[in-house]
């Protein structure tokens, strides 16, 4: 969840919604149409870490209560201002007058919808999101994705195991820490074990700020996911892998 995502969406001029995609009733409506250079002059601004209100049609909470539950009950609110980042955003193509398609790479916790209706807005019109699509979440991308139809086809045949991917492909952005047998063991039986001091410096440099976590890692296999805390590890999630 945490992961940077990449997104793939077109949006929409001439029309704002209550949602800020298609499904949403109408709140506004213009004849301005953006070029293709006026939208691309526009880009950069949204680029780097910036300012983003959320919609209001979201899972953020207010009082306890999800967003689009009060959107939907017509309850009137303001959503507080988070900084977001964007990596990058460049537009893909324009089909038409009414739809430019955009590709964005982006930190967690940012909106495509309100990406949208920023920039409409700094161009003096309407627009939403007309499709949406994620392309990418952290290393896995749209590219090693299997389709439903290929799934069902390696099921019918019981060969589903051939569609899985080592565990460790889901951890490589976790800091990994050699065991020796001995520790390996201790570990999967749910013991801490000890670091050294050199070990304790190397994790700390590599762990993002306020994370704990470290794979333990006994040759090519996955032993545990571990917390670090005052100088040990402490298995949180023990691996019975062969």
């Amino acid at each position: 969840m945490d992961a940077d995502k990449a997104y793939r969406f077109t949006i929409q001029w001439g029309r704002n919604t209550t949602t800020l995609d298609r499904e949403g009733e109408t709140t506004g409506t213009s004849d301005v149409r953006p070029s293709r250079e006026q939208v691309e002059a526009a880009l950069p601004a949204f680029i780097g870490e910036v300012d983003q209100i959320p919609p209001n049609f979201s899972a953020i909470k207010v009082d306890g209560e999800r967003a689009y539950d009060l959107a939907r009950d017509g309850v009137e609110f303001e959503l507080a201002t988070r900084k977001v980042s964007i990596h990058a955003l460049r537009v893909i193509e324009v089909p038409d007058a009414d739809h430019i398609v955009l590709e964005m790479d982006c930190g967690k916790g940012t909106y495509v919808r309100a990406v949208a209706r920023d920039l409409a807005a700094m161009l003096g019109t309407c627009g939403h999101v007309d499709q949406l699509r994620r392309t990418r979440v952290g290393r896995f991308a749209e590219d090693a994705a299997i389709s439903l139809e290929t799934l069902e086809n390696l099921s019918y045949e019981a060969r589903l195991s051939e569609a899985l991917l080592p565990v460790e492909t889901a951890l490589d952005d976790i800091p990994a820490l050699a065991v020796t047998d001995e520790d390996a063991f201790r570990l999967a039986q749910g013991r801490a074990i000890v670091l050294l001091p050199r070990q304790v410096e190397t994790l700390k440099a590599e762990l993002p700020p306020g994370d704990r976590t470290v794979s333990a890692m006994s040759g090519e296999r996955l032993v545990a996911l571990c917390e670090m805390r005052a100088g040990k590890l402490n298995p949180v999630r023990v691996f019975q892998l062969t």
